[in-house]
């Protein structure tokens, strides 16, 4: 038996899950631009910019809830990606 592991004879009181230390939701704004210019009678050419996570926030993962781990507590994690940029262009006819 591990002294990080509790006995087979304790009960375990400690809850499997902690609502309350559940991770945030992710937080993230984007922004996207678009721009349309008429080439003939019928087509017309699209230029568009785009922007994910445009405050680029942090948005941090779950923090550990296994009572055992010398880790408890701690968020060692981080959900999404930084600022992404992206530019596409488009015809249409």
């Amino acid at each position: 038996m591990s002294a990080s592991q509790p006995g087979a004879f304790q009960v375990r009181t400690f809850p499997a899950r902690l609502g309350s230390l559940r991770a945030d939701g992710i937080c993230g704004w984007d922004a996207k631009i678009v721009r349309r210019f008429r080439i003939s009678e019928h087509a017309n050419f699209g230029v568009a910019g785009e922007v994910l996570n445009l405050t680029n926030h942090t948005n941090f993962g779950a923090p550990n809830t296994n009572p055992t781990s010398t880790d408890f507590g701690r968020v060692t994690s981080q959900q999404g990606v930084g600022r992404t940029l992206q530019f596409t262009g488009r015809i249409e006819f």
